[in-house]
């Protein structure tokens, strides 16, 4: 018996029962914000979302409970169509399946050629793949009677024939190294046997078709895989034992052994890694999962009559991911008496199928932006047939709009089981219960402010949605802020109109009239698309009375970087060993006198193939903002191999660009690859490279290259800075009040003592004879505040507050990144104050902005500081941000709060500072902007 060792928007409710909760905390121990939504998605299966806010920052958990006992509902395993050999994202898996309606990552694999997972894979008492044999990782299974667990395995696999030969097999459908231990594989590995190569020579296939051998091949090429058979196999020395251990026409049993678990009784297994949790505890660990990480686990209740899937992003600009520790003791939160680890990292990925959708998408957000190539998975699949409608479900994108900005409204349907049910659009009945407005098929066109309440009606049930429509329209924003596109490029603009107040709405693109100043191209639904003119122009988009215009640049510079010839460069390739090739100088130049040639072999695998021409670091530089890159290439015959290359930003990172797909083409062709916007600069060519995906492409050839292009965009006038809203605070006052100076701080630097000292006086001399109390948002020299006679504030590198008349004043610390990186308890005790205090004027000190390149990295905790204070600005409050650490003295009003900025103090210049004069009467506050001297 082998032991496993340690080794390594805004939704309407239906009329029936609710179909998804939301809930919100705040301020919980060491939780400053918690929301979690909930929705049954269909019989059995319920998803929840946690995003919740604690001092090691978010935690973003999508959990879903399927109840093992319903029968509307089934498990199953998800595993590449190409078969376990090779991986595929978790979507593409899903796809192949009818009705899913939530799927996990499954099991870790061997990173590998070909691939394989480290774990089980069983399926109504049959292996897929076997358990794992080199670590000492547990494995999910269901039984027969729906009874779920999480264990440590024992196993072995062997083989017997009628002539009484016994065979230990090592893996079912699993990887070893160039197959040197004895392997079984069928249709589920993959289309073919791997065959004889150098890499595992002396290999040695046994065809069992029906129990018997049919045939034994040795240093023989690879074949299809029988259908009512399988194939044991091994390399090296093991090669011959299976040589001498079988013959043509035995008979031949596979005997399996699996301990706790019977295998007849297994309804269904996946491997994992340790176990979290046992007996509704911390387990003791069998691997290392220190480190905050995107994971992914599995838990099981205590009856044993539900699973919980649960996936925690990470490695993401909000959201931190878990360690071991903290994701067992959430396991446990969530009602797991048992829990098992799942493959996470990049892997990580979750997808669900709301409740009246058809289509199960992304649920997490995977940490390298995208899905990664996984070896398996774990489905829930609906199983219920069609009944009768029971509720509908009604949303919109934005929940806030104008009058006369419309709003689509989208309706989903789903019956007594739960399962989704197509909506005739001609049924659908709107009525505006509160408010005012018309409809046009689904889309609503707002007439009146406040909250209007729309009665969705289909077929008898019923639902109601709410938009917030704001007051009149003050300004318009527009993103981006300029356009540079090539010929044919096309660009989606988005249009956000703001009222007066700050409070903000995006503007539906077909509510909005376009103008392209020069014609230079076209409008669709607001995506715009450049003709084949090249110049520059200016797009106006206007809305009501209201337009807001962008400079836009419309086609590219070419700018010769020269011959290849004249850099440095070498070839290399992926996988490293299995593709042969090099790169050479040919005299068919097309630049310059030589080519350089790549000649490539892709042959040896079946695996993802490359071949790299690799430059020197840092020797082909890109000038600032390339839009393209071109290369001359010359094909020999037609090839279905990719061209593509790798660039490198000024952070390091790695972006994969293409030059053409496929080789459609002989002689020479100019190919251009885009590279991708808003990266950091300056950016570095590393490598053009040959690439083939499809296992079944196995080619040889050469292509040569020569030339090298950047094309920039057209340069542009300076774009205008964004509008601001026009302040009514901002404003000489008419009675005198409580005055306060707020100022963004002094601290003198190299400064002459002449100005030093004029800028000291002055600063007393405005503070002690005409203000109540004195603000700065940053350090003051302890020569002018050791001569301030009157009440201060001044940002430090702690919290505190100091009341005033009708006025609290806020002092946190955003030092660092944040309130949260410079003292988490900063929130509880903001909210907390925020809470109970009767002041109708709240000040608020930061001496860093809230957003910029210099505010808050974590946009959440950005997103969540400035909703907290719009609730208190609802609540009749005025609330003002005073802020340092941004050049311009000005305001932005946001969402009812008036942020402002205080400037940053110049030692050049000390004499031209400006200070911000508040005046306060009772609740009415008014301010100016005023020069120090």
């Amino acid at each position: 018996m082998k032991r496993l060792t340690k080794a390594v928007s805004a939704i309407g409710l239906v009329t029936v029962m609710l179909s998804s909760t939301i809930s919100y905390t705040f301020a919980v121990d060491s939780i400053a914000y918690e929301k979690i939504n909930k929705e049954v998605i269909t019989t059995g299966v319920t998803h929840k979302n946690i995003l919740r806010f604690h001092k090691d920052g978010w935690l973003n958990a999508n959990v879903v409970y399927i109840d093992l006992d319903n029968q509307g509902i089934e498990l199953d395993l998800l595993q590449s169509s190409n078969g376990l050999a090779t991986k595929e994202t978790l979507s593409t898996m899903v796809g192949q399946k009818d009705n899913v309606v939530a799927a996990i990552n499954g099991d870790f694999f061997y990173n590998t050629t070909p691939d394989s997972p480290l774990g089980a894979m069983i399926k109504d008492g049959q292996i897929i793949s076997s358990p794992i044999f080199v670590h000492d990782f547990a494995t999910l299974a269901i039984d027969q009677n729906n009874q779920a667990s999480a264990s440590y395995w024992n196993y072995e696999i062997f083989a017997t024939t009628d002539k009484a030969v016994v065979v230990p097999i090592t893996t079912i459908n699993k990887y070893t190294h160039e197959y040197q231990s004895i392997m079984m594989i069928d249709k589920n590995w993959s289309a073919k046997t791997p065959g004889f190569n150098g890499s595992h020579y002396d290999m040695v296939e046994v065809i069992v078709i029906e129990d018997e051998v049919v045939e034994v091949r040795r240093k023989q090429p690879s074949i299809d895989i029988p259908e009512n058979g399988y194939v044991i196999l091994a390399s090296q020395g093991n090669g011959q034992v299976l040589f001498d251990s079988f013959n043509v026409g035995d008979r031949v049993t596979i005997h399996t052994n699996i301990t706790p678990n019977s295998l007849d009784n297994i309804k269904l297994a996946l491997g994992g890694g340790t176990l979290l949790v046992k007996d509704g505890q911390t387990a003791n660990f069998t691997q290392s999962v220190t480190g905050n990480h995107p994971r992914t686990a599995v838990g099981i209740t205590k009856d044993r009559n539900q699973l919980i899937m649960v996936t925690i992003d990470g490695r993401h600009n909000s959201f931190t991911g878990v360690d071991g520790r903290r994701l067992a003791n959430l396991m446990v939160e969530l009602g797991s008496y048992e829990a098992i680890i799942m493959d996470g990292g990049g892997s990580t990925t979750m997808m669900t199928r709301g409740l009246g959708e058809f289509s199960p998408q992304i649920t997490n957000h995977p940490s390298d932006g995208g899905e990664r190539r996984i070896t398996n998975g774990l489905a829930v699949i609906g199983q219920e047939s069609i009944g009768e409608l029971r509720g509908i479900k009604a949303e919109v994108t934005h929940n806030k709009g104008f009058i006369g900005a419309s709003r689509e409204i989208k309706v989903r349907a789903f019956d007594i089981n739960n399962n989704p049910l197509s909506v005739d659009p001609s049924q659908l009945r709107f009525t505006v219960k509160n408010g005012g407005g018309t409809f046009t098929n689904n889309r609503f066109f707002p007439a009146e402010s406040g909250k209007n309440v729309i009665e969705v009606d289909y077929l008898g049930k019923k639902t109601e949605i709410t938009i917030d429509v704001l007051d009149e329209l003050a300004l318009l924003k527009i993103t981006p802020q300029q356009l540079r596109l090539n010929n044919g490029q096309s660009a989606r603009l988005q249009v956000v109109g703001v009222d007066r107040n700050g409070y903000s709405a995006v503007i539906d693109l077909q509510d909005i009239t376009w103008r392209d100043e020069a014609g230079l191209g076209v409008f669709n639904h607001g995506v715009y698309t450049a003709g084949n003119k090249e110049g520059i122009t200016t797009i106006t988009a206007s809305f009501g009375n209201k337009t807001i215009s962008i400079p836009a640049a419309i086609g590219q510079m070419k700018i010769s970087l020269g011959a290849l010839e004249n850099y440095t460069f070498k070839y290399n390739s992926y996988p490293t060993d299995l593709v042969p090739g090099e790169v050479f100088l040919d005299s068919n130049g097309k630049v310059g006198e030589n080519s350089i040639g790549l000649a490539y072999d892709f042959t040896q695998t079946e695996a993802t193939r490359a071949a790299y021409l690799e430059f020197e670091e840092g020797s082909i530089l890109l000038p600032n903002q390339s839009l393209k890159i071109g290369v001359w290439a010359y094909a020999f015959e037609i090839s279905p191999v990719w061209i593509r290359g790798h660039i490198k930003d000024a952070a390091g990172t790695r972006h994969t660009i293409d030059f053409k797909k496929g080789v459609d083409w002989t002689e020479w062709k100019y190919l251009e690859a885009n590279i991708p916007q808003n990266i950091p600069g300056p950016v570095e060519l590393e490598r053009i490279y040959l690439a083939e995906t499809n296992g079944n492409n196995k080619t040889t050839g050469k292509i040569l290259f020569d030339g090298i292009d950047a094309m920039q965009a057209l340069e542009l006038e300076e774009v205008p800075q964004a509008q601001r809203l026009v302040d009514d605070l901002n404003t000489a006052y008419t009675t005198k009040g409580t005055q306060f100076f707020v100022h963004s701080g002094i601290t003198f630097n190299g400064q002459e003592k002449g100005i030093q000292d004029a800028v000291t006086q002055r600063v007393q001399e405005l503070i002690n004879s005409r203000y109540h109390l004195s603000i700065f948002t940053s350090s003051v020299s302890e020569g002018i505040t050791s001569g301030i006679e009157k009440p201060s504030m001044m940002g430090a590198s702690s919290y505190g507050m100091k009341e005033y008349d009708n006025n609290l004043i806020i002092q946190l610390n955003n030092r660092g990144g944040g309130l949260r990186q410079a003292d988490f308890n900063q929130w509880s005790w903001l909210k907390n104050l925020l809470n109970t205090s009767d002041k109708k004027n709240i000040f608020v000190i930061l001496p860093r902005p809230v957003t910029g390149t210099n505010g808050f990295v974590d946009p959440l905790e950005a997103n969540l500081f400035q909703e907290t204070l719009t609730r208190t600005a609802e609540q009749g409050k005025n609330v003002f941000v005073l802020y340092g650490g941004q050049q311009e003295v000005g305001t932005d009003i946001i969402e009812g709060v008036r942020y402002i900025s205080t400037g940053i103090y110049s030692n050049a210049s000390g004499k031209n500072s400006q200070y911000i004069e508040f005046n306060v009467v009772g609740d009415q506050v008014t301010y100016q902007i005023k020069p120090l001297f």
